[in-house]
């Protein structure tokens, strides 16, 4: 189940994003951003939320997560 901060973030063109895809953890790129939707171009699956969640934070530059997740 998504928390609600993942439900409330806000889509950025070009930006990576995770989330849960069939029984991985899977990462997509925003293609497409209006302010009725958005539409996004997969990228690849992880095994665990922490590698999508490295990778994401990698690929958006933000350097790597200081915490785990819970």
């Amino acid at each position: 189940m998504l928390s609600e901060k993942e439900i409330t973030m806000k889509a950025i063109l070009g930006q990576y994003h995770y989330a849960p895809h069939r029984r991985n953890w899977g990462v997509w790129v925003w293609t497409s951003v209006t302010e009725t939707g958005a539409s996004g171009t997969f990228v690849k699956d992880f095994q665990s939320k922490e590698e999508a969640r490295e990778y994401v934070w990698k690929m958006n530059g933000w350097g790597c997560p200081k915490t785990k997740l819970s």
